[in-house]
């Protein structure tokens, strides 16, 4: 099963690499079909995504507030984001601006995932567009196997929708948001 599953995600990168466009001798054609692929590949996984409350019911909510410490793991097995470590500050957290640090859990090493990140006294981000951590479809937090699968399912078409497009708009990033928000935090 492992093999099979090792063998899809091969054939799924591999698509996706020859997807990227190439530069052609007319660099308006060039910047044209970089938009209407980063607009169209966006539209068409977000059309494609169950409604997120699906996958919310199966992760554990945050608490909504830490130590302004940033402690290396907080309660309910939730442990600290390596792309966005508090303590690495100001090196990181680059895909969540305006978080401190973040964190990650999953109830399995399969399926679905959530991040909480937290602004600098330690209170929980709601807000996507001011550093909020986002929820997964695919934990990173399994085998190479399953940080392919999250690769695929969820970094991918952030940057389709929110950073390979040539003029950001914040339309087509939402809708990125809409199917991977969030959540809710609690006490």
């Amino acid at each position: 099963m492992r093999s099979t599953e090792y063998i899809s995600l091969v054939l799924l990168t591999i698509s996706l690499i020859n997807g990227i466009p190439f530069p052609p001798e007319d660099e308006t054609s060039d910047k044209k079909e970089i938009i209407a692929r980063d607009i169209g590949t966006c539209y068409l996984w977000y059309w494609s995504q169950p409604n997120p409350d699906s996958l919310l019911a199966k992760t554990l909510k945050p608490p909504c507030s830490i130590s302004a410490a940033f402690p290396p793991t907080l309660p309910g097995g939730w442990t600290t984001d390596p792309g966005c470590d508090a303590s690495q500050q100001p090196n990181t957290c680059n895909l969540h601006k305006g978080a401190y640090g973040c964190y990650r859990h999953a109830l399995s090493s399969t399926g679905p995932g959530a991040q909480a990140c937290y602004d600098k006294n330690g209170q929980w981000i709601s807000d996507p567009w001011k550093g909020a951590g986002t929820l997964d479809a695919e934990t990173p937090l399994g085998d190479t196997i399953q940080a392919g699968k999250h690769f695929v399912a969820d970094v991918v078409p952030y940057y389709d929708c929110c950073k390979i497009t040539l003029f950001f708009q914040k339309h087509i990033c939402n809708l990125y948001y809409e199917k991977r928000p969030p959540g809710q935090c609690q006490n």
